[in-house]
């Protein structure tokens, strides 16, 4: 990649490098201290915001090495492997409650702060460390702060005066008010490209251990990473943004392996390597080659809490003990085994492809600089969308609408007030699934468990759907198309008319509404959305997914629902509220980005945008306008009020 930006330019330019800072730690002294534990050369040991027992290959012989020290302390949140090997567990508080500071690199120092009691009785590994030091005495002393935070503190007026930042109270209530101190790195050193000998640069391929037909890939998983987030049900059931599995392991193999092995999604495949062997089910992923298997890590703990424990399992059993200063994830081959097993993947995946329906649209980067729109893109390309006559569809709709709303008030927008919808570009959209975890967070969604979600039953009311292109010949490349899907909230909604109690109706800011205490559960709303984003309540999920103290992370403004109700995307209607009140208060209307929804808020590609269509000058209502805009169905003719910008091949892809 850095012979790539230098040919073309970047380095020094679009690219730049800081000064490095020094490595705080590393994999090779790890392998002297295992070593030496191993030896019982080692009285205490503090593991700190580490998880060695697990995150390691069992070939580096972490435990059994742990196992010989004397006095094992963790200051660990979690009972995970490392802390359950432990004599003395002394939990710290959690990093919403405490102060702590980070320099992740030359320039930037970072400020942490609490922003909420501590739930436990709990201490900062710091505060742990300073009664330590004070007890200990002799050269440990001169660690005479009281508190973690006045010594931390004291670091920040040091760091003032090296700053020349003056008077240290305005310094350190901007660094609260920041979230840090910034300053610009030290200027980059000329970069320039050196090749050994004057030789041309040429690839040498890898040289893997072991035997068998594959080689073997663990990736980090795009939920649970290094497996740190495997206690938290949000991430179990978040699904994996390509293979939309959750809540357990799978084994990736590509379409042309799939045929050698004669073996389905499901099926059970048996990974052996010099270093151990895994069990797992077999997801055919058209984007693998055929001489590799990747499984995700993150998965597999013994320990570390309910909804993580013996889950699925860790591929880190087929590695080697790592050398330098990297586990080798890419080193080993394996042997790979049908062993007749079968389970079914708990995949939230409808449908992989779309069969025409112009769901997740796309168009060339020359079409998209045009300003065509996606049907003139089709037409240019020479093929009709949908493969219908869309002039004869809109014709055998155009005016059925006006005369339903002439007939009734009932459902109809009213034209004074503010029209919420939204703009989802697809070009920006990277998978990544934070729009559903905010969701999650702001809507009180609960999370139902692996069995349900076998039943098809998740409560999320954002999902993302990935549907595949091309592939579907041998050597034919592949790509993925992400959408975020949830309510439409449609201007023409087929939810309303066929709820027998008015449960779903439409408001008079154009929000398709739900009243969960009218709604008893007849599921029609569902059975009528073509979108499919309606949820319905089979069990009391709120018992198990927040029992004491979780209920503490629920928002207030927004209810709890209860067994038998019908539930989906609101577009955060207790956000909209707020902000009104807001603005009613000072007598004026709301500003255009004044307010967004959670999905629009953490989205950090700036994929969505929320606002009021009906203002000409807000954001969406410009994003609405874009010639790349179109509705999902909009055949339907139930007027969505969510506006998708077809994604942007370019000419690598198209």
């Amino acid at each position: 990649m850095n012979v790539l930006n230098f040919a073309a330019g970047n380095l020094g330019e679009t690219v730049r490098f800081g000064a490095d800072l020094p490595a705080a730690g590393g994999l090779a002294p790890l392998a002297e201290l295992t070593r030496a534990m191993g030896a019982g050369e080692i009285a205490v040991a503090l593991v700190h915001e580490a998880n060695p027992a697990y995150t390691l290959p069992n070939a580096s012989g972490f435990a059994a090495a742990f196992g010989k020290v004397g006095l094992k302390v963790s200051t660990s949140l979690h009972l995970d492997e490392t802390a359950a090997l432990c004599d003395l567990l002394l939990p710290e508080h959690h990093a919403l409650e405490r102060w702590d500071d980070l320099r992740p690199r030359a320039g930037v120092y970072s400020l942490m702060q609490p922003v909420m009691e501590p739930v436990f009785n709990t201490l900062p590994a710091g505060d742990v460390l300073l009664r330590t030091a004070r007890a200990a005495g002799g050269a440990l002393a001169r660690f005479d702060a009281p508190t973690y935070e006045a010594h931390l503190r004291s670091r920040w007026q040091a760091l003032a005066t090296e700053l020349g930042a003056g008077d240290f109270d305005t310094f350190w209530h901007e660094a609260l008010r920041l979230g840090g101190a910034f300053r610009d790195p030290p200027a980059s050193p000329a970069i320039a490209l050196s090749v050994s000998g004057g030789q041309e640069a040429r690839y040498t391929p890898p040289a893997f251990e072991g035997e068998g037909d594959f080689v073997f890939i663990a990736y980090p998983h795009s939920m649970l990473y290094d497996g740190r987030g495997a206690n938290k049900p949000w991430l179990l059931e978040n699904a994996d943004p390509v293979t939309k599995i959750t809540w357990h392991s799978w084994v990736e193999v590509g379409p042309g392996a799939a045929r050698a092995l004669d073996v389905r999604n499901g099926e059970i495949l048996e990974l052996t390597s010099p270093h151990g062997t895994v069990e797992a089910p077999v997801y055919v992923y058209p984007g693998l080659r055929d001489d590799v298997v990747a499984m995700p890590l993150g998965l597999g703990h013994t320990q570390y809490g309910e909804f993580a424990r013996g889950r699925g399992v860790n591929p880190l059993d087929l590695l080697a003990a790592p050398t330098g200063e990297f586990v080798h994830y890419l080193s080993t081959r394996v042997r790979v085994r049908k062993t007749g097993g079968y389970r079914k993947l708990a995949s939230v995946e409808g449908v992989p492809r779309q069969l025409g329906r112009g769901i997740a649209e796309a168009i060339p980067l020359a079409a998209a600089q045009q300003g065509l729109t996606v049907e003139q893109a089709y037409m240019e390309a020479g093929r009709g969308k949908h493969e219908v006559n869309t002039e004869r569809e809109l014709e055998a709709v155009h005016g059925w609408a006006e005369e339903q709303r002439e007939a009734t008030e009932y459902g109809d927008y009213r034209g004074e007030d503010p029209q919420w919808g939204m703009a989802i570009d697809l070009a920006k959209c990277t998978g990544c699934n934070a729009c559903v975890t905010a969701c999650y967070a702001e809507n009180n969604i609960p999370t139902v468990g692996e069995a349900e979600v076998l039943r098809g039953r998740e409560m999320t009311w954002l999902r993302i759907e990935r549907y595949w292109e091309g592939g579907e010949e041998p050597g034919d490349p592949v790509s993925a198309r992400f959408v975020p899907m949830l309510c439409q909230h449609c201007g023409n909604a087929p939810c309303e008319p066929v709820c027998p109690v008015y449960a779903a109706y439409h408001t008079a800011d154009g929000l398709n509404g739900q009243v969960y205490n009218r709604c008893v559960g007849t599921r029609y709303c569902a059975n009528n959305c073509p979108y499919k984003v309606r949820y319905f309540n089979w069990y009391k999920y709120n018992e198990k997914a927040w029992p004491e103290p979780l209920h503490l992370q629920l928002n207030p403004d927004v209810t709890v629902r209860a067994r038998g109700v019908m539930e989906k995307c609101t577009f955060c209607v207790q956000r909209i509220r707020g902000a009104q009140n807001h603005a009613r208060l000072e007598d004026r209307p709301i500003r255009d980005g004044e307010f967004t929804t959670a999905c629009a808020q953490a989205c950090p590609s700036d994929c969505i945008v929320f606002g009021n269509v009906r203002d000409p000058g807000s954001r969406v209502a410009q994003l609405q306008q874009n010639p790349r805009g179109y509705r999902v169905l909009e055949d339907l003719n139930v007027r969505p009020a969510i506006t998708y910008l077809a994604k942007v091949l370019h000419p690598v892809e198209a």
